[in-house]
């Protein structure tokens, strides 16, 4: 993210993964997160645009030199508020046995400035065998040892959008 007079906001999560997963009006994470953004960055304070969001799927190519993992962590690093909607879903990873990129975001999130993170408990997904299996269980692993303070678990997307307001007017006020 460039430097920015706004709040600057990163909204984490998988993209494809639906929501809730009973499928009762279920979305993908993607499209909850491009709504997200556009409540987000329609709110005003004292009449001025103040908040900017980055979600990977509206960001702008980068140069060769740069990865989809490195644009990702980068923007962790950049942002003022990172709102994650945590589902236990590790990300793709480049090899089995690495972490996910949600798992990777998150966990450099806590390393460089654990004060800005928010967490949306979206309940874990089930985990098998699988390797992706395996990198979720890591990740699920390794949240509950942050033991962050979350809330319960939403279960719909009306509640999901709520406690996202709840965490970044929480985050505003703590900044």
């Amino acid at each position: 993210m460039a430097l920015s007079r706004n709040i600057r906001v990163m909204i984490s999560s998988r993209c494809n993964d639906k929501f809730p997963l009973d499928g009762k009006g279920a979305q993908t994470l993607t499209e909850i997160r491009k709504q997200l953004k556009r409540a987000i960055e329609g709110q005003q304070l004292f009449g001025f645009d103040a908040f900017e969001v980055w979600i990977n799927e509206e960001t702008a190519p980068q140069g060769g030199e740069w990865d989809s993992w490195d644009v990702c962590l980068k923007a962790v690093r950049d942002c003022d508020i990172l709102l994650v909607l945590y589902n236990g879903n590790a990300g793709w990873a480049e090899t089995a046995g690495d972490i996910g990129i949600c798992h990777d975001e998150l966990s450099t999130a806590y390393s460089t400035s654990p004060g800005k993170i928010r967490i949306v408990d979206l309940g874990p997904i089930p985990v098998d065998a699988s390797d992706a299996g395996k990198r979720n269980k890591r990740f699920q692993d390794y949240y509950q040892t942050q033991t962050p303070f979350r809330g319960a678990p939403v279960t719909t997307i009306a509640e999901l959008k709520e406690r996202v307001n709840e965490a970044l007017r929480d985050a505003v006020v703590k900044l």
